[in-house]
């Protein structure tokens, strides 16, 4: 179905607005915010991605991002579930801007050859190196991609790829704010949502996932979601899973495990919740005990953590339902 771009609402024409062009901005009194037209916010893929403007996945080198947004991508495309799990809410043709990967096309002609999901016939595109960076020409070609081919999801990898060069003077944090501005009000005009591929910030190890990507803090607060994937520094380096985190303006914080797949280079879910970023603690217990009922006593002895450490781990553990309480101070695992 065709979408047609979406106007800003003229503010200077609603009641209850103040004509302050000669004095300074318009400034909205109760009436005239309630007189908004304001899209109700949506979503693409269920409590993962918003259905209309832009969204930041970053993470560090090999955490499978682009991986990652091409399985989000296909699973769009198709209609079927996000790793099997999550609801696409509403499927449509999709866009790949792959600037990264000098061999892109061919990477993802791997990806789409392996997919568990059926890709014949799908509206699926690839843009393989375009021959511009960030600025008016790269927005007006995408702009017109986007409308033209009435895209649901514009994957851009990565924006490292694809900024210009920053010459000496510039205000790294209005040029960056100003990039995700820029694609945050393309993707809401022509309502589909666009996934930013980045990258972590070395330095950032020490602070909140939310403000770990490389660059400034600018780059997240322009955003309309942040993603997240991490290895787990518990398992062992090849280790599949990956831990991923969601956060965004008109969506609900959620964490979620997924298995990477190699035969079909996708990935699989494991387990949501607060339980997710304690994954390998879940699968240590489970080793350790199995179904057996356990306290806080038998799990300082089992792993060598102090009695306090434990009763903090079985807390955590029981307020994200990832065990169950089968006594006074007597726990399960849930399998």
């Amino acid at each position: 179905m065709k979408r047609e771009l979406t106007a800003e609402p003229d503010l200077e024409t609603l009641p209850g607005a103040d004509d302050c062009r000669a004095a300074g901005p318009t400034v909205l009194d109760v009436a005239g915010l309630l007189a908004l037209d304001v899209p109700t916010p949506t979503m693409l893929i269920e409590n993962v991605l918003p259905g209309a403007g832009a969204s930041l996945l970053f993470g560090a080198p090999k955490s499978n991002k682009t991986l990652v947004a091409i399985q989000a991508a296909i699973s769009v495309a198709s209609g079927s579930p996000f790793c099997d799990y999550y609801k696409i809410v509403e499927p449509g043709p999709v866009f790949i801007v792959e600037q990264d990967d000098p061999a892109g096309a061919a990477s993802v002609k791997t990806i789409l050859e392996r997919s568990a999901i059926p890709v014949s016939g799908i509206p699926f595109f690839l843009a393989p190196r375009v021959p511009f960076s960030f600025g008016l020409e790269f927005m007006g070609w995408l702009e017109a991609e986007l409308v033209r081919r009435h895209i649901r999801l514009a994957v851009l990898d990565s924006y490292t790829a694809l900024r210009s060069s920053r010459g000496s003077g510039v205000d790294i944090v209005k040029a960056e704010q100003s990039d995700m501005t820029v694609l945050d009000e393309l993707a809401k005009r022509a309502r589909c949502a666009i996934l930013i591929v980045h990258h972590s910030s070395k330095g950032a190890a020490g602070l909140d996932w939310s403000n770990q990507a490389a660059g400034t803090f600018a780059m997240s607060a322009a955003t309309e979601a942040q993603l997240h994937i991490s290895r787990f520094a518990d398992l062992d380096s090849n280790a599949p899973e990956r831990l991923v985190r969601v956060r965004g303006r008109h969506l609900d914080g959620t964490e979620m495990v997924l298995r990477f797949r190699r035969e079909t280079l996708d990935h699989e879910h494991v387990m949501k919740g607060g339980a997710a970023p304690l994954y390998p603690l879940v699968l240590q217990l489970r080793s350790v005990f199995g179904r057996e009922i356990f306290g806080q006593k038998e799990l300082s002895l089992a792993t060598g953590v102090s009695r306090s450490t434990a009763g903090r781990q079985i807390d955590k553990l029981h307020r994200a339902r990832a065990l169950t309480k089968r006594g006074f101070g007597d726990y399960e695992v849930v399998q």
